[in-house]
């Protein structure tokens, strides 16, 4: 027998580090909305391990203006004891000595509490996400399997169910939005497509151990293998540790992801150069293809896309998870400033100011997430020319060095 149905203001479909955070600022900067978060898996009781899909062992460099939105959310007293800070970001391109240093205190419109931001692993990152969830109002739903959808003139109906024996469920929200991620199932069910680009690239990513303290320096190294990030991570068990990037042709990538734990380190060692000093040791290493995707549509009537699903970038530039913090407040303050109508009418004008606040964001983020990679990846005297000349207009004039600083950063809010 189906449960009563149930009306909320805003149902968030996926709880990983979209959705949850969207869900946490709701709850700051609307309290008077009501808000549902369902999650196809399930959620662990306060203080375990969360092991969602996006709370893997890859870690987030978090931009400055990400640690500014997450302090304001009171999440930065918990965050920081498993965060790394970036003090200073190192731009290299492999066989030139000429590079780009860029630091907090003398871009200090680029940065947070003298940092221009921060590394978290995703595994310690859930914890706190969800930690802060289960103290507020946000009903959580989980596990919770979307099975139908239907979009209704007085907003969205949902029937989901627990597990695959669970009673159906009904839910009717004014506004959905979805948060599941790349290759979105909710998204093929609307029938919303997305653009992609092939890199033809894979991601290469690890934990190193590195010899000497890496004093809070961000390398952005780019060689003939394809362009590397070397972030700073807390120490562990008396071991300096940083956290690996390294995209490479896929042929090679597939070469590099079989060899040893030593050939692997010394590889990269000879790939990477010195600038980090010695690296010892590596974790288990993992690989993905990388690709871009933007939807299509990123709102409809009564409908909003964030996070992977809505635009999924190069990790290169780090870029991806604090655009959609950005499109994530954006959102929260389109609603806490505009009535959250009963009519879509209403809702639909409240969407459309959401969508042309967030678009220039959108398009220097993603512009610039898809072909920095790409030109410094590029083989050639007329590209290493232009890398070089890019590099030194970076060192020699301060104020494109704070426009860059400051895109990076993301103090888009």
């Amino acid at each position: 027998m189906s449960q009563p149905e149930e009306f909320v203001d805003v149902a968030i479909v996926g709880g990983g580090m979209a959705g949850a955070s969207l869900a946490l600022m709701l709850q700051q900067f609307c309290p008077h909305l009501s808000v549902a978060l369902l999650e196809q898996h399930p959620l662990p009781d306060a203080g375990a391990s969360i092991r969602l899909p996006s709370f893997d062992a890859r870690a987030t460099a978090l931009a400055a203006g990400s640690l500014q939105l997450f302090d304001r959310l009171g999440l930065w007293s918990r965050l920081k004891e498993y965060a790394a800070p970036i003090r200073r970001v190192q731009v290299s391109d492999r066989g030139h000595a000429l590079g780009v240093s860029l630091r907090a205190r003398r871009e200090a419109r680029a940065s947070f509490d003298d940092m221009l931001g921060a590394v978290i692993e995703n595994a310690a990152l859930g914890p706190v996400l969800h930690g802060a969830l289960a103290a507020t109002a946000v009903q959580l739903l989980a596990p919770a399997r979307v099975t139908e959808l239907q979009m209704t003139p007085e907003g969205v109906r949902l029937q989901w169910h627990r597990g695959e024996e669970g009673a159906v469920q009904s839910l009717r929200a004014g506004l959905l939005v979805v948060a599941d991620g790349v290759n979105s199932p909710l998204c093929r069910r609307l029938g919303i497509d997305t653009e992609q680009v092939t890199y033809n690239q894979r991601a290469l990513v690890t934990t190193v151990g590195v010899q000497r303290d890496h004093g809070g320096v961000a390398y952005e190294r780019f060689t003939a293998d394809g362009p590397m990030a070397l972030l700073p991570l807390p120490r562990r068990h008396g071991r300096h540790r940083m956290a690996l990037v390294w995209t490479s042709p896929g042929e090679r990538a597939g070469e590099l992801e079989g060899l040893s734990d030593g050939e692997f380190v010394a590889r990269l060692q000879r790939t990477f150069g010195w600038r980090a000093g010695r690296i010892e040791c590596c974790g288990e290493v993992s690989s993905y293809p990388l690709s871009l995707s933007l939807a299509r549509e990123q709102w409809r009537r009564d409908l909003v896309l964030v996070g992977n699903c809505a635009h999924f970038l190069h990790p290169v530039a780090g870029q991806g998870f604090n655009l959609t913090l950005r499109d994530c407040y954006g959102l929260a303050q389109a609603l806490a400033c505009g009535e959250m109508a009963q009519n879509s009418s209403g809702r639909l004008d409240l969407l459309q100011e959401y969508a042309r606040e967030r678009r220039l964001d959108q398009q220097l983020t993603i512009g610039f997430s898809d072909r920095v990679p790409s030109l410094f990846a590029a083989p050639g005297l007329l590209a290493g020319g232009l890398r070089q000349a890019g590099l030194l207009g970076l060192a020699l004039a301060p104020p494109l060095r704070a426009g860059f600083a400051g895109q990076a950063a993301g103090f888009g809010l």
